[in-house]
């Protein structure tokens, strides 16, 4: 289920030595994130298990593991590099992480027609972000796949909209509304009298 490599195993006993008090079971946890998993190790206590948990016996220690992260550790191998510019634990997983923002294959307030979808991703992620910058963006319409926007504020006239829309703006929609086939913006920018940068 997990290969732990000769230095991984050293490294893990050696710890669980200094542990105070000295432990033998190590909790390995692994999440989802927004760059692949998130990994978590903590010395424990045997009177820490639960009963749902499984255990790995390495012979002078034990490995910890709740399901859903044995699910995704599944295949992996846990091992430890010391190098000039960092040392630490590292996981080589086969596993692919799911979208951390869809986990179960739909994110609940993402419903209705595309244009409320697009709308709702405005309000809730778009807008606080680009509010920073004094910008705001609106959605002119929706078309065959094709989104228009409309960009305001400190967006009017920005020399960095295009970078904002296409490597931010249309990732993110596209992201998590495959139906969105391209973002448009439809923002008259030689009019922008006082954008945020200039």
């Amino acid at each position: 289920m997990l290969e732990l490599t000769p230095v991984a195993r050293e490294k893990i006993r050696a710890a669980l030595e200094r542990a105070s008090p000295p432990r033998d079971h190590l909790r390995i946890e692994a999440r989802p994130g927004r760059a692949g998993f998130q990994y978590r190790l903590a010395a424990m206590a045997e009177d820490e298990l639960s009963d749902s948990d499984l255990v790995l016996d390495e012979g002078s220690f034990r490995i910890v593991l709740d399901r859903e992260s044995a699910g995704w550790l599944r295949g992996s191998r846990l091992d430890y590099r010391e190098t000039l510019l960092e040392s630490g634990f590292r996981f080589e997983n086969p596993n692919p992480p799911p979208s951390p923002t869809i986990p179960s294959g739909a994110r609940a307030d993402l419903i209705g027609t595309t244009a409320e979808k697009v709308r709702r991703l405005l309000d809730s992620e778009i807008n606080p972000a680009v509010a920073a910058h004094g910008g705001r963006v609106e959605l002119a319409g929706v078309e065959e796949g094709v989104v228009y926007l409309s960009f305001g504020g400190g967006c009017h006239g920005c020399g960095l909209v295009d970078v904002t829309l296409k490597q931010g703006i249309e990732t993110r929609l596209k992201e998590l509304l495959p139906e969105i086939e391209r973002v448009v913006d439809t923002t008259d920018h030689a009019a922008g009298a006082n954008p945020f940068y200039s």
